[in-house]
């Protein structure tokens, strides 16, 4: 939410927003955009899209551990 609040004052493009939110990946967040293209480190649609399935991936994970 941060993030978007930022991007907002700034008016940055979904591009920008990309660029910046790749530029500086942390931990989990550096795993998902290694397995990225190029093409698809600038779209930022694409991204919140990849983290959002891994977030569920993970809460699926932790709600229901397999044995």
């Amino acid at each position: 939410m941060q993030f978007e609040n930022i991007a907002r004052m700034n008016n940055w493009s979904n591009e920008e927003k990309a660029c910046v939110l790749t530029s500086m990946p942390r931990d989990s967040a550096a795993a998902i955009l290694e397995n990225l293209c190029p093409s698809d480190l600038r779209d930022y649609d694409n991204i919140c899209t990849k983290v959002t399935l891994w977030r569920c991936t993970l809460n699926r994970a932790v709600a229901w551990p397999v044995a």
